[in-house]
């Protein structure tokens, strides 16, 4: 007979399943709603930037709504309500999205623009429920391995979503039923997930607490750990380098290079693929070498590689599909090796602080650029300059930036193990700047950090 734990297990597996359509879709600057905003209503740069940078911003403010929130709401009661809540909102936009008028791109950016800053602050609170809830019916044992089943499978349904996309917006490339008919198909899953959500069962001696006792002290004493300040630096340097022209990607695919968003759905599931496949990889060859050392060599054949979005030209797009594909192979290495060096730097005691700080300040980078990006693309289209050469500029800024950044990982000091536990949630920022890249069965993945003893 099954067990509760059990029980428990398998239903995290179908609501993460079901979950899944709708993650991927729900992200402003994801290749389905940046062809909703670019191509159908036209929405302006300033405000498209503003848009694409509310997750961001919503994850930043954890820090200071999560202690608040917490005097009323367990872990359990914040992920199902707010979640609830969000689902109402997406529902709200799919029955008004056809009375939106497509010619009147002001006033269909005001309300997207609210929307999303709604659905954004909501999403992100309920994350933050969930991540505290889920460690509390998944023992810590087992952790690590439920999670890896779990993203593989997670990984399947990704792949059979991008299609389902990718044939919609073919068939209905000009129509708004494409948007509506795939936003309908995640809601109904959404819906179920929630379903099975309300099933588990949380343990009796869960206390369902969101914040630790003592957290704002460890905040505080953060700042004696200056090898995990230094991480958390670098992280924030490269946050807001690859949302400067990350979010804007789809947008100049769509609008300069004239890739149609079926073409484009195409160019994401290589880019799934290839990552997914190569996952299992780098983190035997980080287990080997270390993370530091594969992170500077998966950022700079990366970056490297960026540098030709400053010549591509609609004659050459065929070159989107290796680049993404590349992308997706090096992409995961930089991911992984990251959340693993941050484990590893992290302080033994105030964990929990360690995690919202990290979240906070690597957020508020990642917010910031997309709305530097979408004035500046807005004051050069004012002044006449030629928007192609723009993006150039900034397609060149970006990976010199993030190539310089290397320098800063150069100075940590990585320890030869990891530190015991796990631990969930402190990845969510960068995730969603990596799905802009293609690496969209990140989406919602959830990564623990296994208990490694690499020793010299």
């Amino acid at each position: 007979m099954e067990t509760t734990e059990q029980r428990n297990l398998r239903l995290g597996v179908l609501e993460g399943l079901l979950a899944t359509p709708w993650i991927l879709l729900c992200l402003p600057a994801g290749f389905i709603m940046s062809a909703l905003l670019t191509l159908y209503f036209d929405v302006s740069p300033v405000i498209y930037g503003v848009i694409a940078s509310l997750p961001a911003w919503s994850n930043a403010l954890q820090i200071v709504l999560t202690p608040v929130v917490a005097k009323f709401l367990n872990a359990r009661d914040l992920a199902l309500t707010l979640s609830w809540m969000n689902l109402g909102l997406w529902a709200m936009l799919c029955a008004v999205l056809g009375f939106l008028p497509p010619d009147d791109a002001k006033a269909a950016g005001q309300v997207f623009l609210i929307f999303f800053m709604l659905a954004a602050l909501s999403q992100s609170l309920a994350s933050v429920g969930w991540t505290a809830w889920v460690q509390q019916w998944t023992p810590t044992k087992i952790r690590g391995s439920y999670f890896g089943n779990r993203n593989r499978l997670i990984s399947i349904v990704t792949v059979g979503f991008l299609l389902i996309a990718m044939g919609a917006l073919n068939w209905f490339s000009d129509s708004i039923w494409a948007y509506q008919s795939l936003i309908i198909v995640a809601l109904l899953c959404r819906f179920f997930s929630l379903l099975y959500q309300h099933l588990i069962v949380s343990p009796p001696e869960a206390s369902g607490s969101l914040v630790t006792a003592g957290w704002v002290k460890d905040l505080i004493g953060l700042r004696k750990h200056k090898m995990f300040l230094l991480v958390v630096l670098f992280g924030a340097w490269c946050g807001f380098w690859m949302s400067l022209t990350g979010p804007f990607i789809p947008r100049f695919v769509y609008e300069h290079l004239q890739v149609a968003p079926w073409q484009f759905a195409l160019i994401n599931i290589l880019a799934t693929l290839s990552g997914a496949l190569t996952l299992p990889l780098w983190g035997k060859v980080i287990d080997k070498h270390g993370c530091i050392p594969v992170m500077i060599l998966s950022m700079f054949v990366w970056q490297v590689q960026n540098f030709l979005w400053c010549i591509l030209t609609p004659n050459l797009t065929w070159v989107l599909y290796p680049m993404w594909i590349w992308g997706g192979i090096v992409g995961n290495a930089y991911l992984l090796g990251l959340f693993n060096l941050i484990f590893k730097v992290m302080p033994e005691k105030g964990r929990t602080a360690a995690i919202s700080a990290n979240m906070a300040i690597t957020s508020l980078a990642a917010a910031i650029a997309p709305v530097i990006a979408g004035q500046v693309l807005e004051i050069s289209g004012n002044l006449g300059w030629d928007a192609i050469s723009v993006y150039r500029v900034g397609f060149a800024a970006g990976p010199t930036a993030l190539l310089l950044g290397l320098l800063l990982l150069r100075r940590v000091k990585e320890p030869e193990t990891f530190g015991e536990g796990s631990i969930l949630g402190t990845m969510r920022t960068v995730r969603q700047m990596l799905q802009l890249q293609g690496l969209n069965f990140l989406a919602n993945a959830n990564f623990v950090a296994p208990i490694i003893k690499r020793r010299k």
